[in-house]
Formats: C-alpha cells, structure tokens, sequence
C-alpha cells in the first residue's frame, strides 16, 4: 500500500537538529548531458547544490583506436563552464572515464584490456588523465569500466593502484564504480571481475552500483529491493573495504516492462508519473522489496509491470548508510530523480559540502 511522507514544522526542527550531531555523508551526482527524451543534469545542479557535495561529468570514454588516450563528448569551452559553475557553488568535480557506447558491449570488454594488460598503456593512460585533471582543474575521478574479462581482475586493481599513487601526490580524489555483489546467487553476474578488497584499499572510495537488482534481462521486480541493498554493503565490508569508502548507488529511475515483448523500457521519475496518470494506474508500495510500483494495460492491450525508486525508497536506503555509517551515496544520475529526493536528502543526512 502507497503513503505519504508528510513532515510537520516540529518535525522539520527535529531533523535539524539531530543532523548536527550526525557525521557528514557525501552526496555525489552523475551529470550528464540531455540525452534525447531525457532531461540533462544541469538544471538540478543549479537549484539543489547545497544538497549535492559532487557532481562526475559523464563525458569520457577510453579511446578505442589509441589505447591509453580519452575521447571526450564535449568542448573544452563546455567543461569550462560547467566546471568553474560547480567550484562557484562549492561542489567538487571528479572527471568520469567508462569503456561504454561502443558499438557493442564486446568491444568496450577489449577497448578495456587494450589499457589494462600493457605496462606503456596503462601509464599513457595514467599521464593523460593527469593532463585533463589538471588542465580543467577537476577535483579527483571515478573510474566506471565494467564489464570486464575476468582475466584482467587483477590488471584492473593493479592499474587503480598506480592511478591513486599518481593522483595522490597531487591532491586528487579517485573512486572506482563497482557492480552490486552480494557473494551469494543474486550477484551481477559481472561482479567477479572486481577484486573489492583491493580496489577498497587502493582507491579513496567504491561507488557500488547498487541497481538493477532486476533490468531488462530478468523478470519485472524492484532496481534495488532493501534486502539485497542490505546484503550488498555486508559483503563489501566482509572483503575489507571501510564503511567510511563505499558510496552507495542510488538509481533516479526506473524501467516499465511490457509483459508481453519481454521488454523493457529505461524511464526517469517523470515519464513513470507521466505513464501513471496516462492510464490511471496505482501506484503500491511492496513491503517485502520497500520499493513502488505499478502495471497498466496500454493501447495495444499488452500489460506492464512498472517499478522505480521514488523518495520513499530512498529514505530506506538513507537509513542503511547511516546504519553502516557509509561515506554517502552516488545517485545515477541528476535530471532522472523524484524531484522529492532533495527533501528527503538533507532531513535523513548531513550533506557534507
């Protein structure tokens, strides 16, 4: 059953005052550009700043034709811009590099270990990572290459290692994006690539991509049910990493199966509102998962199963990094979310600026 969240004057005065005693937790945002139907992230950057500690450009890729070297999706004026806005508003920026939208996933696997399995690569990787950093004056980076063969496990860490020993001596921050692992069989099936006890030793914090618990791949269910949350952060700490170096990932969206095609659609908070009211739908809240959704019948009379994260969903999840005292989270990415996160953010954490 749906409910809502209502929070009095008294109770307003209560959060803040119980947020000045409570330890300071990192908000970081992924920031992309528009990207067709969805809306880009600077708008939230301008009207939530003081909700956010950092925001992480999606704006690099390895580059495919020369290993070790970055291709970029923007102008140099563009990163300029969005970058001196972000230092004005007292956000730091960490430069995000990815080995995805290649033509194939196959392809980002190889672009991946055409860096990693090559002493010159991996330092020429390093040295102009080093360039861009300084030139635009970024405050540290997130590392987001998935999909790994599992062969370079160890070159990964090993590369992540020599990143933070470069980086370190300048001042900079590095973070690498890992998938969901629970140790169990509800696992990423991507998630044996990442050695977590290393990658945790060697980085400044793991930004666990805890979503898609369910995805396109697998039956309709919740992007991140409470429990496999839960089990997510036990088994990160059971390989060593400190609770004070995981971000936990929070998804601003949510994907509406059509039951009938076996497919699903990526949707942010306001398409899913959109399809809601579009076919009068009820929205629910599953108590086993904590989480919200839906099902409609559209035109062509083929059922949906809609589920997504909303403000409810996130207040669970806010509970378990104070639970586990974790450095903060990672929400995937700014522009997606209900537009409610940014009330529940600062009454359930201190936002550390």
């Amino acid at each position: 059953m749906t409910f809502l969240l209502l929070t009095s004057c008294s109770q307003s005065q209560k959060t803040a005052e119980s947020n000045t005693n409570k330890t300071h937790r990192e908000v970081l945002g992924f920031y992309t550009e528009q990207e067709g139907k969805y809306p880009g992230s600077q708008p939230t950057v301008n009207t939530q700043f003081s909700n956010l500690s950092i925001i992480a450009p999606f704006w690099y890729k390895l580059d495919d034709q020369h290993p070790g070297s970055l291709i970029d999706s923007v102008t140099a004026e563009h990163k300029q811009k969005v970058i001196q806005n972000a230092h004005k508003k007292h956000l730091k920026v960490y430069l995000v590099v990815h080995n995805l939208l290649y033509e194939t996933v196959k392809k980002g696997k190889q672009v991946a270990s055409n860096v990693l399995d090559h002493d010159l690569n991996r330092q020429m990787f390093i040295q102009n990572v080093q360039k861009e950093i300084n030139q635009f004056k970024y405050d540290g980076i997130n590392i987001d290459m998935e999909n790994l063969y599992l062969s370079d496990r160890d070159p990964f860490s090993l590369m992540i290692k020599e990143l933070s020993d470069a980086l370190h001596r300048e001042g900079k921050v590095v973070t690498v994006s890992v998938p969901a692992n629970t140790g169990d069989s509800r696992a990423n099936p991507w998630s044996p690539w990442f050695d977590y006890g290393k990658l945790g030793q060697y980085s400044d914090g793991l930004m666990i991509m805890t979503y898609d618990e369910h995805n396109p791949r697998t039956k309709p269910g919740s992007s991140a049910s409470v429990d496999w949350t839960e089990a997510t952060i036990r088994y990160a700490l059971k390989q060593g990493v400190p609770s004070t170096k995981i971000l936990l990932g929070i998804a601003g969206y949510g994907w509406d199966w059509d039951t009938a095609t076996n497919k699903a659609t990526y949707s942010s908070y306001s398409q899913v509102m959109a399809q809601k009211s579009k076919y009068k739908a009820k929205v629910k809240w599953d108590s086993t998962s904590q989480t919200p959704h839906f099902s409609y019948q559209d035109e062509n009379h083929h059922r949906h199963q809609v589920w997504f994260e909303n403000s409810s969903s996130l207040r669970v999840k806010l509970t378990l990094v104070e639970k586990y005292n974790l450095r903060g989270i990672g929400i995937w990415r700014l522009g997606l979310e209900d537009p409610k996160y940014w009330t529940v953010i600062p009454e359930k954490i201190k936002v550390k600026k």
